[in-house]
């Protein structure tokens, strides 16, 4: 059996616009990403499916059955498994899964 191991992800400050927006892109791809008039980065999936992260880090996603809104500490991107980890207060975790 093999096992898929990665790196783990890349850690990104969720107020960096850039770091967010470049994460994003390559995460959703660059069509998929727009920046609303409050400046939040919205990355826009199949369907109702959504993560949008604001200016001041707050983040908001969107899928058929849960959502979940916060401001964490980080966001962990790993973009091999698909993932996008909101790692809140060193002890909680939402993860998102690319679609």
């Amino acid at each position: 059996m093999r096992r898929h191991i990665t790196d783990g992800g890349s850690s990104v400050d969720p107020t960096n616009r850039t770091a967010v927006r470049d994460h994003l892109e390559r995460f959703a791809g660059p069509s998929a990403v727009t920046e609303a008039e409050d400046g939040a980065l919205r990355a826009e999936f199949s369907g109702r499916t959504h993560v949008a992260v604001a200016p001041d880090g707050a983040i908001d996603t969107g899928m058929p059955l849960h959502s979940f809104a916060g401001t964490p500490e980080r966001l962990v991107f790993d973009h091999e498994d698909g993932e996008l980890r909101a790692e809140l207060d060193g002890e909680s975790v939402y993860v998102f899964r690319r679609p």
